[in-house]
Parts: C-alpha cells; sequence; structure tokens
C-alpha cells in the first residue's frame, strides 16, 4: 500500500517542477519520486559529511593554508 506525502512549495518552484516534469513525459508525482528514487540510490554508496560547521570557519588556520578537518578536529581537543 502507498502513503502519501504532502509538502508545501513556493509557487516558482512549483511551476517550474510541473514544467519539468511536462517536458520528460511524466506527471508531477512520478517526477518528485523518481527524485527521491534517484537520490536514495546514489546516496546508498555515500556517507555524510565527516564534518561540518559554519561557527567554525576561519577559526583555526592550518600553518598558511587552509586548515583539514583532521587538523581542525585534533586542535579542539586539544584546547579541550
Amino acid at each position: 500500500m502507498t502513503r502519501i506525502l504532502t509538502l508545501r512549495l513556493d509557487p516558482v518552484l512549483l511551476e517550474r517542477a510541473e514544467a519539468r516534469a511536462a517536458r520528460l513525459g511524466v506527471d508531477r508525482a512520478k517526477y518528485v519520486r523518481s527524485l527521491i528514487e534517484e537520490d536514495l540510490a546514489s546516496g546508498e554508496n555515500q556517507s555524510g559529511p565527516g564534518f561540518a560547521s559554519c561557527d567554525l570557519a576561519g577559526m583555526y588556520e592550518g600553518g598558511g593554508k587552509a586548515a583539514t578537518n583532521p587538523e581542525t578536529r585534533a586542535r579542539m581537543r586539544r584546547k579541550g
């Protein structure tokens, strides 16, 4: 049995999505389902970001270059 998903979209985004679905020759629901299925299929072999925080951007320097995630984690542990 299928379940219903309801989402709210900006009218402009909805119009663009409907136009894209029409160009592909599918209805809006099939278009959205295909996007979800493709994303889930492509994401099965990928892990999420190991470290991402805008709050820490620019907080540490990496010896004249941008600090890497492992370097930033190590410096945060040392600061404790």
